[in-house]
């Protein structure tokens, strides 16, 4: 216990005569052999969990002596462990606020401890947290659990738990199969016509879990007497009072209680999958979305993640069997802080195993790391919709899990006798505080931008059959070496022979039947010279087609097959790509240039650049130009950039066949020696270049990478 001997609010209770209810059972629970001491009064729902300490007051309250005389008898008696006045109030206040005391006199008294509780200093965040997060009181759910209790037992019986299983597995393979389609529908889900849709999705799932909670405890013994309506920060959800698990000695049991509103979550969300994945479009199908959407992230990125303060916290700390885990690890790390850091010894209360000591502290570095980068990911969604919300959210970000532990940090800076009691120490962080800050603000270190991007031949012909016809000649092999005007392609096509002859025959009785018809006056003359130039534009076209059976190749270059490997005696269709010809004595590099990042780009020269090739990053490759496309623009060059091919840039959703980027970016060419790199063909291959800039100091790297993050994500 804390040792503040006097206390300013003391004079309010120090005449009352107080003692426990009749109704209170004491139970002693153990946890990681630690003794702890649990009130309970089923009549009136109260709790309090003691340690040994602790319970040595409480079980000297009694009505015959005031407080004062049995705080001042515990002072006389056992000064090293008697409770400071303060202490001292806390275990009362916490008593009374737990229905577990019963105060002697008349009802004045009885007021003066309600005023006395109420008069209590507290800090403004707690203040400001009880305005915030308050509890509504509406129902009393025992008699409805009295009635329902067999339904309930089967809900949580052995079969139900597997069908659940199942159920749940059928909903996941059905997500997966749809997830596309989920996650294209849940990118509105934030829209100011939905909102309301969703908070009642959320209202209904929570007063499932808290119900399932209540359901549970009541099944082991347990006494639920209160539900109702928890403002959180001024949200309506429901709530219920299920401190009753506390008296069960069995941590499974308590751990089960825990889990109980995870598992009807499992339900409801299996049920709205199934629901939304087999509907038809409509108010009811975006419902089931709503209520698969809340249900999945309340319970696998908050509820179930033990480094969260939710359900799944509670249900590690009774596994584990530390109380109030979270306390706890907070407790372990400050005390090791000030172990390495001011050399202070351990507290009594934190000289705990070795092991015990590293879970903790890893398991509060672990907490405060998934909170902060859940909640900016939160934030970051909000902010996408409403930005002016998601700015609220990030300042609160910044103050809870940066400015408020700075300031706590700092705040015993200004204490005389602290600074009297760790001048050297506090005098030694100190300078390693100042040269970080100045490491990071005034030493310049490299600075490099990687560019994502498509090396590609100066020259390169797609060869199409531009007519249909069984292939006579092609190269043997993908990697052939062909020159220029040497036969590339060759077709035999034995119906555009038959039909040259049958437009040959056809033109020469056309042409008899000119003769005859000038002999018998010429009526007839019009019509044969019509279909006379028919003809002949027909035979044009099909020796052109003959023309076309063979094809030269326009440069040299290496032959590579297209998606089918065809082979001589294989018929090919009109239009169909046969293969390439790719001419790699050039190579030019075609990188994607994010309009945020563009920062330095322009002064880059080629000394300061170099490639690497994917799947031959150990290769690097030399610069010989670099240019840069003044104009932004949204036409990709290669498919390999997009996500369908491996890369990083995203596409436009409503057409991915375009190749259209989200966002503009700058297209950088970079002309490169092919002598430098291995054999192979390196058309088309995905590579990286990596620009080196002017040495900055970190900070001003970061503040650029936040200023373009701003910048390409929101609009500023």
């Amino acid at each position: 216990m804390a040792k503040r001997t006097f206390y300013d609010q003391w004079y309010r209770i120090g005449d009352l005569r107080i003692g426990l209810r009749r109704s209170v059972l004491v139970r002693l629970n153990e946890y990681r052999r630690e003794r702890w001491y649990v009130y309970y009064d089923p009549g009136h729902n109260g709790f309090y969990r003691a340690r040994p300490e602790t319970h040595d007051v409480i079980r000297r309250l009694t009505p015959d002596r005031t407080l004062r005389e049995i705080w001042q008898e515990m002072v006389r008696t056992t000064p090293e462990t008697a409770p400071g006045q303060e202490d001292f109030f806390d275990i009362v206040t916490a008593l009374y606020r737990g229905n577990l005391l019963h105060v002697e006199g008349t009802v004045d008294e009885a007021r003066l401890l309600d005023r006395a509780v109420t008069k209590k200093k507290k800090p403004v965040a707690q203040q400001l947290s009880q305005l915030l997060f308050f509890r509504i009181p509406l129902w009393d759910p025992e008699p409805f659990l009295d009635r329902n209790r067999a339904v309930f037992d089967r809900l949580y019986s052995a079969p139900a738990v597997a069908v659940v299983a199942l159920l749940f597995l059928w909903a996941g393979y059905t997500f997966v199969l749809n997830a596309d389609r989920a996650f294209a529908q849940s990118r509105g889900i934030l829209q100011a016509n939905n909102l309301v849709w969703l908070f009642l999705a959320t209202f209904a799932s929570h007063a499932l879990h808290e119900l399932s909670h209540a359901a549970l405890c009541k099944r082991f013994g347990g006494h639920v007497r209160q539900m109702g309506v928890m403002l959180l920060i001024f949200t309506p959800l429901p709530y219920a009072d299920v401190t009753a698990s506390w008296s069960f000695r069995d941590p499974l049991k308590r751990a089960m209680v825990g889990a109980a509103g995870m598992y009807v979550d499992l339900v409801t969300c299996a049920l709205a999958t199934l629901f939304w994945a087999y509907s038809p479009p409509g108010m009811a199908n975006e419902m089931a979305l709503n209520l698969m959407f809340v249900t999945a992230a309340y319970t696998f990125v908050f509820n179930a993640n033990p480094l969260m303060r939710f359900d799944g916290h509670y249900i590690l700390s009774d596994l584990v069997a530390i109380p109030n885990l979270h306390q706890a690890a907070q407790r372990q790390w400050q005390a090791e802080a000030r172990r390495l850091l001011l050399g202070e010894p351990l507290p009594v209360r934190s000289r705990v195993s070795g092991r015990r000591r590293v879970f903790l502290v890893t398991f509060y570095v672990a907490a405060w790391v998934y909170r902060t980068l859940v909640m900016i990911g939160i934030v970051t969604f909000v902010a996408d919709q409403y930005y002016g919300l998601g700015l609220v959210g990030a300042a609160a970000i910044a103050y809870s899990s940066f400015l408020q532990p700075l300031f706590k940090l700092v705040k015993p800076l200004t204490d005389r006798s602290f600074i009297a009691r760790h001048r050297t120490p506090v005098l030694r962080i100190l300078g390693v505080v100042a040269l970080l800050v100045a490491a990071l603000t005034l030493v310049p270190v490299p600075d490099s931008r990687r560019l994502e991007g498509v090396i590609e031949a100066a020259r390169r012909t797609v060869v199409v059959a531009t007519v249909e016809g069984e292939i006579t000649t092609l190269p043997d092999r993908s990697g052939a070496e062909v020159t220029e005007g040497a036969l590339l392609l060759g077709l035999r096509n034995p119906d555009l022979h038959d039909r040259a002859a049958e437009i040959a025959a056809a033109l020469q009785s056309n042409a008899a039947r000119e003769t005859q018809a000038r002999a018998n006056g010429g009526f007839a003359l019009a019509a044969i010279a019509e279909e006379r130039r028919e003809l002949e534009n027909r035979q044009a076209e099909n020796a052109q087609d003959r023309a076309r059976l063979t094809q030269v190749a326009p440069h040299d270059g290496t032959w590579v097959m297209g998606k089918r490997a065809f082979h001589p005696g294989n018929w090919v269709t009109k239009g169909e790509p046969v293969g390439t010809l790719i001419d790699e004595r050039g190579l030019k590099f075609l990188g994607v240039l994010q309009q945020g990042a563009a920062y330095g780009i322009g002064t880059l020269t080629p000394d300061r650049v170099s490639l690497r090739i994917e799947g031959q990053r150990g290769t690097e490759v030399a610069v010989d130009a670099l240019t840069i496309v003044p104009w932004s623009q949204k036409d990709l060059p290669s498919a390999a950039l997009t996500p369908m091919g491996g890369g990083g840039t995203s596409i436009e959703a409503d057409d991915p066949q375009r190749l259209q980027s989200v966002e503009r970016f700058f297209l950088l060419t970079a002309t490169l020696n092919r002598a430098a790199f291995p054999e192979g063909v390196m058309d088309g291959r995905t590579a990286w270049l990596r620009m080196q800039l002017p040495p900055r100091p970190l900070a001003a790297q970061g503040w650029e990478r936040l200023r373009q993050f701003f910048q390409q994500r929101y609009k500023l």
